[in-house]
């Protein structure tokens, strides 16, 4: 049984980029395996709840450059913190789609946000466990 812990954390309410991705992603991994949430498992809190579980990070961000290599590597808190964590909870697998360039609103940032939307079918398939990690989109 997979179940995933989906959590929304923009102040933007509907405004939220990321809001949405999240339930792109929501939306095509219950599509593609509905069988996908168990809220009565139980867990205890204190124990590494996320072993053997992979964690899918969706954000959006106001300007570029935060992935490995990039100008603002150094600024990037939020993943590194998220995957810090989550690497204490138990996950050992993680995997990133962003939308970059948000505050900019130009063509950089249209196709950042429709790469982030292409990238969602493929990484549910390659969860799912039909498509290798060759065809996943590069950061």
């Amino acid at each position: 049984m997979t179940t995933i812990l989906h959590i929304d954390a923009s102040a933007r309410g509907e405004r939220s980029l990321t809001r949405r991705l999240s339930k792109t992603f929501v939306d095509a991994w219950v599509e593609r395996k509905p069988s996908t949430f168990d809220l009565a498992r139980g867990d205890y809190p204190l124990e590494p709840v996320m072993s053997g579980k992979t964690l899918v990070i969706l954000s959006a961000r106001g300007e570029f450059g935060f992935g490995p290599g990039g100008l603002r590597e150094n600024m990037n808190h939020l993943e590194t913190h998220i995957r810090t964590c989550a690497h204490y909870l138990g996950v050992e697998d993680s995997h990133l789609i962003a939308i970059d360039y948000q505050e900019f609103g130009d063509t950089r940032y249209e196709r950042s946000v429709a790469d982030a939307y292409a990238a969602i079918p493929i990484l549910v398939e390659q969860l799912a466990g039909t498509v290798g990690l060759d065809k996943m989109p590069a950061e």
